[in-house]
């Protein structure tokens, strides 16, 4: 009589279970990398400072935040031809031309298509009341949303509003504000939250004290965020309250190097700009990772 071996039988099971575990975790890598989304802070490419991030969603769509100035036009224009040639969402955050000079020029200038365009804006008389000496600035862009090529797809934004970005999940924590009056335009800044897979980032844009503020007031339960894009550019921006309750572990600094070491031309520490105060906000609520704009263009992945 054949007697069968129980061990044999165990070691079959045991090997269906090991195959069945590798193609699981097979199967979670491959979601993960599908899942992947790219996020470029870009370099400045004069000595002004500047704000510019380009986004590739998982099925390679372009969101573009602010830009820069007309001089970092081309450098973003190269990153959008290498992601296909066009860009499916740009946010304005306001309209100072360290943010938006490059979109103003790359939509006079190019051909660009541009699928969704997302800004909050005062109208010209609270710029010229509020901040009379910038109000050509605003001018400029409002002019430019209104070129045939884009004015169909403008969205003035709404607070709170949610919009699907090709799965990326996005919400509008700040607007306009046109209550606010000191450093008006600065705190008239479109404040943005995206959802990236397990992940989230705050675009601060060039949020002031007083807009923080009210985000403290009325968004604190939605402020904690994995990412952080650093409030006008490192300095005299928002308070380190906001940044405790946003609670980061990456930073990412719109900020050149004579900015970050405090450098008015005479060596680091030699100007009376507050980066090095934020500085030292960051590092005491432990932030792993700065990212800075002074280092060049740099691209992290998000899964």
């Amino acid at each position: 009589m054949k007697v069968k071996n129980p061990l044999k039988k165990g070691l079959s099971i045991s090997a269906i279970i090991v195959l069945l575990l590798i193609i699981l975790i097979g199967l979670l890598v491959a979601i993960k990398y599908t899942n992947q989304v790219e996020l470029t802070q870009l370099k400045n490419n004069s000595q002004s400072q500047m704000m510019g991030y380009i986004i590739k969603t998982k099925n390679n769509q372009v969101i573009v935040i602010d830009g820069g100035t007309d001089a970092d036009a081309e450098n973003l224009i190269n990153h959008i031809n290498e992601l296909g040639g066009k860009v499916n969402f740009w946010f304005i955050t306001h309209p100072h031309k360290d943010h938006a000079g490059a979109f103003i020029k790359i939509v006079n200038e190019t051909q660009i298509p541009i699928e969704n365009i997302y800004v909050s804006l005062n109208d010209m008389e609270w710029y010229n009341q509020y901040e009379n000496e910038r109000a050509n600035e605003a001018q400029n862009l409002i002019d430019t949303l209104q070129n045939n090529k884009i004015k169909e797809n403008v969205h003035e934004v709404s607070l709170n509003e949610q919009l699907n970005l090709d799965g990326i999940r996005c919400e509008i924590l700040g607007t306009k504000n046109p209550e606010i009056t000191t450093n008006a335009i600065n705190n008239s800044s479109m404040v943005i939250k995206m959802y990236i897979n397990s992940k989230s980032i705050l675009f601060l844009g060039d949020t002031g004290v007083e807009s923080g503020n009210k985000l403290l007031d009325t968004q604190k339960e939605k402020l904690k965020s994995t990412i952080v894009q650093v409030a006008h550019h490192g300095q005299n921006g928002a308070s380190e309250e906001l940044y405790k309750a946003i609670s980061p572990e990456i930073a990412l600094w719109p900020t050149p190097e004579w900015l970050w070491n405090n450098d008015n031309g005479g060596g680091e520490d030699s100007g009376e700009w507050k980066t090095k105060e934020t500085r030292s906000w960051l590092e005491n609520l432990g932030v792993r990772q700065n990212i800075i704009e002074k280092d060049g263009d740099i691209t992290i992945k998000i899964y």
